[in-house]
């Protein structure tokens, strides 16, 4: 391939990666003008945010399967057509059902490209360059992660919240342009054109009901009855899939790939690195605008740090592998994510913003050093499976992160809650105490505690509310520390054909 086309060719697979990501977090700082402009509650417009995440986890194994099987250039140019025409849609539209339901095709453009970047990567460069492409594509997804807050502030304040969607047409189009002059086709081979439909509508189905029922339990409350009921069809869906799946010749999903276990590990190793974003995007998030009252763009300021470690870490972890092997460039990283949490916990309203951001640079390169686990999944897979590996674990890394926003959501209310209380009842204590109150002035200061939760948390800023978030930062990093155990198993001893290949 000549060097304008790898040139143009990886570019559009970059401004693939890049869009993808950016979209799902340079939204999330306009939400409260779209409520204003929509006339519509903060929480009925968190469905823009969690009907991206719902197609986007949904579609990501299906679409690298059906880019397997007819084409990864063709796929690839679908969904930036899809990602590009919905985002204009987005802006164009005023109804909010309709922007919903464009988010939702956003969500399936955005997972249709992300699995085919990495086979259509090695396709460019051969499967010798798989660190290089991975550290390239990682570092520009988490450049994306650290843009999007700062972007999206800037555009709502020069411009209009549905600006933060028309800006992804042009660079759509550029995309579109570069991979159909550049790109060549590239299939997975080994497989048939034949569609298992009954595989990939039960598989829909079950991740469908179970990502929805992580991101609205605490909407809706986890014993209710829709909740529950999707968690049972989930876990019978699942069944039945694998049962057909086992059987069918031509399955949506081939088992046989967790068969090879440094693959199985490193989707398990990096579904927690997904479960662990949650702490500081989440968690931190809440308490630097519900403790220490940030507004949403100073706080996605802090936040950005992250990112932009990451960008550091992915091509320092990928330089390591080559003189260390990736199984001790996994572990340090889960493990570097887990003290960062560690950190975390030590937070309180005294902390300065310096030393919240030198935890983060340490978790980001700790991700960094994390993301080495995708090319350690495809290191002892035949090439042509590189890229339903891809879609399985961004996949897993996905719904990762929906648990550990729903676990952590959940410890998080349940610890507030009772913080809330102890508050309530230390500051009710120390007024009763005050002996040269009078009784009314008494039973008014009470009344205003009892009925102003948000007013009592805010202005007392009490220990309480600072163990509230550390209780759960403790949750959180003692599952990473647990899952690292995993880190160990994403590499092997080749056998002496495999050296010949890898």
């Amino acid at each position: 391939m000549k060097k304008s086309k790898v040139v143009l060719g990886f570019t559009a697979l970059i401004i693939g990666c890049f869009l993808g990501v950016l979209d799902s977090t340079i939204v999330n700082i306009a939400l409260p003008d779209m409520a204003t402009y929509l006339g519509k509650s903060i929480n009925d417009v968190s469905w823009v945010t969690t009907a991206y995440l719902l197609s986007f986890s949904v579609f990501l194994i299906i679409g690298s399967k059906i880019a397997d099987q007819f084409g990864r250039k063709k796929i690839l140019i679908i969904g930036l057509f899809i990602f590009g025409l919905s985002s204009l849609l987005c802006g164009v539209g005023n109804s909010f059902i309709f922007l919903i339901i464009m988010r939702f095709f956003q969500g399936i453009g955005s997972a249709i490209v992300t699995p085919v970047v990495l086979p259509l990567g090695l396709e460019i460069f051969g499967k010798e360059k798989r660190g290089f492409v991975i550290a390239v594509s990682g570092g520009i997804t988490a450049l994306a992660a650290a843009a999007g807050p700062p972007m999206g502030g800037i555009i709502i304040q020069y411009l209009n919240w549905k600006y933060i969607f028309y800006v992804n047409v042009p660079m759509t189009i550029i995309a579109i342009v570069f991979a159909a002059l550049s790109l060549n086709e590239s299939y997975d081979t080994t497989v048939s054109k034949k569609v298992d439909v009954l595989g990939a509508i039960l598989l829909m189905i079950s991740i469908f009901c179970l990502v929805f029922s992580l991101l609205k339990g605490n909407d809706y409350g986890w014993q209710s009855k829709t909740i529950v009921s999707l968690f049972c069809i989930c876990i019978l869906s699942i069944i039945t899939f694998l049962i057909i799946e086992v059987k069918t010749k031509e399955p949506m999903l081939p088992l046989n790939l967790f068969k090879e276990s440094t693959f199985t590990a490193s989707c398990i190793l990096y579904m927690s690195a997904g479960f662990a974003t949650a702490s500081p995007l989440l968690l931190l998030n809440f308490y630097l605008e519900e403790v220490s009252n940030y507004s949403p763009l100073k706080s996605g300021l802090v936040l950005m740090t992250l990112s932009l470690a990451s960008v550091l870490g992915i091509p320092l972890g990928s330089i390591l592998v080559k003189k260390i092997g990736s199984r001790l460039v996994n572990f340090s990283g889960i493990l570097i994510v887990g003290v960062g949490t560690v950190l975390l916990s030590q937070i309180d309203i005294n902390t300065s913003i310096t030393s919240m951001r030198i935890t983060l640079v340490i978790m980001g390169i700790g991700f960094g050093f994390s993301v080495q686990s995708i090319a350690s999944s495809i290191k002892y897979l035949p090439v042509e499976k590189s890229g339903m590996a891809s879609g399985i674990i961004n996949a897993a890394r996905q719904i990762g992160m929906c648990i550990g926003i729903a676990v952590l959501v959940s410890i998080l209310n349940s610890n507030v809650t009772n913080a809330t209380n102890n508050i309530k009842q230390a500051v009710t204590t120390q007024i009763n105490s005050q002996a040269n109150l009078q009784p009314i002035i008494k039973g008014k200061i009470l009344s205003k505690i009892n009925n102003s939760n948000k007013d009592v948390i805010r202005d007392i800023k009490n220990k309480e509310l600072s163990k509230a978030f550390d209780n759960t930062f403790v949750l959180s990093y003692t599952i990473v520390f647990l899952l690292s155990i995993c880190a160990l198993f994403t590499d092997r001893k080749p056998t002496d054909i495999e050296k010949l290949i890898v």
